[in-house]
């Protein structure tokens, strides 16, 4: 009995009818030092005069002490005969922090309560949503709060709300687009959290906002993702973080909200069930209450404790039940703990026992081998660096159909934080992915359908300026309307070459070159010359601002080869070289076009010229941020090669 009060975990005093401390184990001396004292000082003035009370009165007492972040419950014990005073304290600082968490709960639950009964009794849907804004901004204590309605342009109405300014209510309009918080929300199908506007990145502050001075919000679905009524928000002019209490509770009453809007004509069998909720709600918070009184009133009762939060365990899992996505949670080692009646029978068509207990692997003829890697993938980066990311997975469900899923998972840690399983919801995005596969389709074929009318109408443009030619004998003017017509030409191939490619985004530029230099070259009457084309081209892929002006640089030198490099009658060859520079930092493509004609006069500067041909090829080179460098005389004293350098874009 010497060595209990020394092994005691609990802070442990003796303490002198007159207040001086006489003795105290290793667990009290963090109060003393707390309170600066040390054994044979006497207690701080007011714990010294609640000793003497004690003692001169002769009666145990039980006082609450704050000691700097912990709370204790400690017990005064005279022993006249003996002349002092037993003192044991016991922390009771867990217990005390679920008092505060169990008051809000019990605070939100009977607003919900209240929300449900409103539901069963209002005739007016609006009086409803209006009494159930001022409800829930009064229970989070928040300055304003609001009910969106969708309006079947994807714009928000502000159907009811509280806080706004006057005129604002049944008026308002706000932007549905996914840059809004409202859009972003329908967007997610999940609860938006935003502990500070100014630090956003997913979407903007609307003005709407703004002029209210709101710095922090989180916003729910009011419906489902397939038919969703609009969006139930929540705000203050202050920074606030939002906890899972705050966003369970906001879903709860957007859920009823949803229920009332969505199930009017069955309210009969709605107002059943929001009886028995009332009832189940009011068994729970009673039973909940007395769990928290009995927390202070007898710590040493643990196994009367346990059996109350295993009620509350059940609970709890009733709610998970009525949860309409899949959930689960499980340990570290893969093993399933719980999870709802939808996880169980939607997804692996079994019971919630057949479940339990077994592990993610254990499912292989459900889980694929693709499915549980991208899973252990994201779990390393949840459980190391506390990272979350929701990942799409594809799974066979119990019906036998493949499904799109988003998984958003989070960390689960125990009383002591210590992290000790991963708890995730699934999401079905089924319906969802396939409406985007059909929009990028419809969006491919408007883009072939574009590019294509643009060469069609190029190649009108070219068959005219043949026509106009016709109507002139002047051989410059003559010339000046085929050099206009092979640059139309050129861009027309462009566009041509795009409708060919799949996703029309880029073409295939060595393709392309190969058909424009053979064109040029057959079209070019040179009477008998032997005029030879060589090509070394590089697979390269352009986008349409690159492709077009480079294209008509490339026309515009071999058109000019072909017209002034072989007088009389010459042969001679062409070269052309297509491919990415070698030993680069930052990526380049390098062009180059050549021949071995009769080359250019020294006296001519190709960048100060009236040659509307160099004029164009200049100030294109210049539009695609590239270089270009002549090199005459290659070959004793002919030839002509022009290097083009620009940046691969990414």
């Amino acid at each position: 009995m010497e060595q209990f009060p020394s092994t005691n975990p609990n802070p442990v005093f003796r303490v002198g009818g007159d207040g001086i401390i006489l003795y105290s184990n290793r667990a009290g001396e963090t109060l003393l030092r707390a309170w600066n004292v040390g054994i044979g000082a006497h207690l701080p003035p007011s714990l010294e005069n609640f000793v003497q009370k004690v003692f001169f009165r002769n009666v145990s007492k039980k006082l609450e002490i704050k000691v700097k972040d912990r709370i204790y419950l400690v017990s005064f014990h005279p022993l006249l005969k003996e002349g002092y005073v037993n003192i044991y304290g016991f922390d009771i600082s867990a217990q005390k922090g679920l008092e505060e968490k169990l008051r809000k709960k019990e605070k939100q639950y009977d607003v919900l309560h209240k929300i449900g009964r409103m539901a069963l009794t209002y005739e007016s849907l609006q009086a409803f949503m209006d009494k159930s804004v001022k409800l829930v901004a009064r229970t989070l204590e928040l300055e304003y709060c609001k009910i969106l309605e969708l309006l079947p342009d994807g714009n928000f109405l502000l159907r009811a709300g509280v806080g706004w300014k006057p005129g604002y209510v049944g008026k308002y309009i706000i932007e549905g687009k996914k840059e809004s918080q409202a859009g972003y929300t329908l967007l997610s199908n999940s609860s938006v959290l935003v502990e500070n506007f100014e630090d956003e990145t997913r979407f903007r502050a609307p003005f709407f906002l703004k002029e209210h001075d709101v710095v922090s919000g989180m916003s729910v679905i009011i419906g489902s993702v397939e038919k969703p009524y609009g969006v139930l928000g929540a705000h203050s002019t202050k920074k606030r973080k939002f906890t899972e209490e705050d966003t369970y509770f906001l879903n709860s009453v957007a859920f009823l909200i949803a229920g009332v809007i969505e199930h009017r004509q069955t309210e009969e069998k709605l107002m059943l069930y929001r009886g028995h909720l009332e009832e189940l709600v009011k068994e729970r918070t009673s039973e909940l209450t007395k769990t928290n009184k009995q927390l202070f009133l007898e710590v040493a009762g643990r196994k009367e404790v346990e059996k109350e939060l295993q009620n509350n365990i059940n609970f709890l899992e009733t709610f998970l039940d009525a949860i309409p996505s899949p959930v689960f949670y499980r340990d570290l080692d893969y093993v399933y703990q719980t999870c709802n009646e939808m996880f169980s029978s939607f997804i692996l068509g079994l019971t919630k026992e057949e479940v339990i207990g077994k592990s993610m692997y254990d499912f292989k003829d459900q889980f694929p081998d693709e499915m549980v890697r991208i899973s252990e993938h994201y779990d390393r980066l949840l459980l190391k660096d506390g990272i979350s990311q929701p990942h799409e997975v594809r799974i066979r469900c119990a019906d036998g159909k493949v499904r799109d899923f988003l998984i958003h998972k989070a960390r689960y840690s125990n009383v002591s934080g210590e992290v000790i399983g991963i708890v995730g919801i699934l999401l079905d995005i089924t319906e969802r992915k396939k409406a985007e596969k059909a929009l990028q389709e419809t969006e491919n074929l408007r883009k072939k359908e574009i590019h294509h009318r643009i060469k069609n109408n190029l190649q009108v443009i070219s068959s005219l300026l043949s026509l106009q030619a016709e109507q002139f004998s002047d051989e410059k003017v003559i010339e000046a309307f085929e050099e206009s017509k092979s640059r139309v030409i050129s861009m027309s191939l462009i566009h041509e070459e795009l409708y060919k490619t799949e996703g029309a985004e880029s073409l295939d530029f060595t393709s392309y070159l190969r058909r424009l230099a053979t064109d040029l070259l057959r079209s070019y009457k040179v009477g008998g010359e032997d005029i030879r084309l060589k090509l070394g081209l590089e697979k390269v892929f352009l986008g349409m601002d690159t492709a077009i002006p480079l294209g008509i640089i490339v026309n515009e030198l071999i058109s000019n080869s072909l017209k002034h490099a072989f007088p009389e009658g010459k042969s001679g060859e062409i070269r052309i070289e297509l491919h990415r520079e070698k030993n680069s930092e930052k990526p380049r493509i390098m062009l180059i076009v050549s021949d071995n004609g009769k080359g250019l006069p020294e006296s001519i500067d190709f960048r100060n010229t009236f040659s509307l041909g160099f004029q164009l090829v200049t100030t294109l080179v210049d539009q695609i941020e590239g270089s270009i460098k002549l090199e005459k005389g290659l070959e004793e004293g002919r030839g002509t090669k022009f290097t083009i350098s620009l940046r691969e874009k990414e």
